[in-house]
């Protein structure tokens, strides 16, 4: 199922309890799929997935040369340029609204 993730962070939505936490990690970078089985997401994307269901408390990344960023203040011209990344990793620190 090509949009089974939705199916999955829905999941993880009703599972977690008013105020709980949501620790969430994904690659991140032009949104695609990678060798029919691997998805990239943008960081736009994720951000409106999340609108108005979580709060993001902390986003950190690492980027393609492995560097870990943390706590980065997410701006629009960052989350549209996927904060550089072609194959990054974005780890989310959300709470549930």
């Amino acid at each position: 199922m090509y949009d089974g993730y939705l199916l999955g962070i829905d999941n993880l939505y009703r599972m977690l309890n008013k105020g709980g936490k949501l620790y969430f990690s994904v690659p991140i970078g032009p949104q695609r799929i990678e060798f029919n089985a691997h998805r990239v997401f943008s960081v736009g994307y994720l951000l409106e997935c999340f609108d108005g269901k979580y709060r993001i408390d902390q986003f950190s990344f690492v980027d393609d040369r492995g560097d870990l960023h943390e706590n980065i203040p997410i701006t629009d011209g960052e989350a549209r340029d996927n904060f550089g990344c072609f194959y990054g990793c974005a780890i989310i620190e959300m709470t549930k609204l």
